[in-house]
């Protein structure tokens, strides 16, 4: 345990101009990449790990709190928190506008919005960017639907600098994907696929039980090293698939909906 807390001691040197529970974050998740606290691991409870950490426990708890927005820890409720499992990295290309998948499969689509602002400057979800302090976040929250049943959650952070009309575009008759495509300029793309247990949130927007899995696409874009958007996708297990196809100096992943629930 005294070597454990060494190294925390030298990652929050080493990390010492980024916020505490940023610090917490990152020595959390990197305990879970290296599966010293493996999935379906119970974390120690928020007093024990703010008294490791030297923080307080609202420190603790909003890195604990972003760290399940991350797809990274399960909090049930009366039981504790607990790690999903470390991440997969996979290569993802030609990801198609949800709108189009759902209609070259013979669905029709529709989209509610959930959510559609600018985030307050405190806001928990500015970090999403890693942007300056005094730099504007879009948010939108989005639930698309084929046929009527919920095939994917959408979360999207965009750098308003990027994307000033963002804020403006009505969402429930175009979708971001296609006004981005439109409107930015996109030089690096990184995506992360892995599986998660949804929270009682997400499971009552896709409309499943406790039990049914998620696929969860997280995707970075970036204009020469500058944040554009960070995107969360999360599709109900059962719904959805990726389809992996490779050619000659091209690696292609092809999502497709699944018809019905």
């Amino acid at each position: 345990m005294q070597q454990g807390n060494n190294d925390i001691i030298l990652d929050i040197k080493v990390q010492s101009d980024l916020p505490l529970y940023e610090q917490i974050k990152s020595v959390i998740d990197r305990r879970i990449e290296t599966e010293e606290w493996p999935a379906d691991f119970q974390l120690p409870p928020e007093d024990e790990l703010a008294e490791e950490f030297g923080a307080s426990r609202l420190t603790v708890r909003r890195a604990l709190r972003e760290l399940q927005s991350d797809g990274v820890l399960l909090r049930t409720q009366g039981r504790g928190t607990f790690v999903i499992g470390p991440r997969m990295q996979c290569a993802v290309f030609n990801l198609s506008d949800i709108s189009e998948e759902i209609t070259l499969s013979g669905g029709a689509h529709t989209c509610i919005v959930l959510e559609h602002e600018i985030l307050d400057k405190e806001g928990s979800g500015r970090n999403m960017l890693q942007l300056a302090p005094g730099e504007a976040v879009y948010h939108s929250r989005l639930l698309h639907l084929e046929d009527g049943t919920p095939i994917q959650l959408e979360d999207r952070y965009v750098n308003a600098a990027e994307a000033p009309d963002y804020i403006d575009q009505d969402f429930s008759q175009n979708t971001p994907h296609a006004w981005l495509l439109r409107e930015t300029t996109v030089t690096s793309v990184d995506n992360t696929i892995r599986a998660i247990r949804a929270d009682d949130e997400i499971r009552q927007h896709l409309q499943i039980d406790g039990s049914q899995p998620c696929l969860l696409l997280d995707r970075y874009t970036w204009r020469d090293g500058i944040p554009v958007t960070r995107s969360r996708f999360i599709y109900p297990g059962d719904r959805y698939r990726l389809r992996s196809t490779h050619e000659a100096r091209t690696n292609r992943i092809v999502t497709t909906p699944r018809k019905g629930r």
